[in-house]
């Protein structure tokens, strides 16, 4: 009569960490911090400033050229 073992369990890891066997150079594309380039973000700002003052610019003028009231 033969036995009837269960079967056997594989305790190992799910995941292989790498991290270790990379090279000093390489960047692990799960770790990299996002480094944005400060004209891009600064540029729709200034964008937006430099419409803000025109348009004041320009309110300020339309209404400095109304006669006076009376």
């Amino acid at each position: 009569m033969s036995v009837n073992l269960p079967a056997t369990t594989d305790e190992r890891a799910l995941v292989v960490d790498t991290a270790h066997d990379l090279h000093p150079d390489h960047r692990d594309p799960q770790r990299q911090h996002v480094q944005q380039n400060l004209r891009s973000a600064l540029l729709p700002l200034a964008l937006i400033a430099f419409l803000v003052v025109a348009l004041v610019a320009a309110a300020w003028t339309f209404l400095a050229a109304l006669p006076p009231p009376g």
